[in-house]
């Protein structure tokens, strides 16, 4: 029974102590990075670097990083393949789109690639922006969009 006594004030010095101990607060959540793909395609653009500094972003309430693209080419087989070079190449999490043509493909091909990654793709300008018309069948069914049923 004296060891049991014994015993029993050290445990709650041990417990006195580890309550008021600095290392039971809990640790600073780590501030989350929002990693977002500003793509600039067309001729007129001219390095993103210095518009794109992180440093802009810093009254958010994430920590955001820009990720410039600047494509002088416009072909459709050059924007996809640059763009999932992009989304492949960092966790992107979302893109902002931004050219100088005026084409609707280039708004379908934005919509090709978000629906396929589900990264949601902001078109701000030119072609990106075009609103498209709603993907349903020709008979005007709800239920059914590109063919096939929900």
């Amino acid at each position: 029974l004296g060891t049991v006594t014994g015993v029993c004030p050290l445990m709650l010095l041990a417990l006195a102590l580890a309550c008021a101990s600095p290392f039971l607060e809990p640790p600073a959540a780590p501030r989350r990075t929002l990693n977002v793909a500003v793509i600039l395609s067309g001729a007129s653009y001219g390095p993103a670097g210095p518009r794109l500094a992180p440093g802009t972003f810093r009254n958010f309430s994430l920590d955001v990083n820009p990720v410039g693209v600047v494509l002088n080419d416009t072909n459709p087989r050059s924007l996809i393949v640059r763009l999932c070079d992009v989304l492949s190449s960092l966790r992107i999490h979302g893109v902002v789109f931004e050219d100088d043509t005026r084409s609707e493909a280039v708004a379908q091909i934005l919509d090709f690639i978000s629906a396929q990654t589900s990264v949601p793709i902001i078109g701000v300008n030119g072609g990106s922006a075009i609103v498209l018309t709603p993907k349903v069948t020709p008979q005007g069914d709800p239920e059914r969009v590109w063919g096939h049923p929900k």
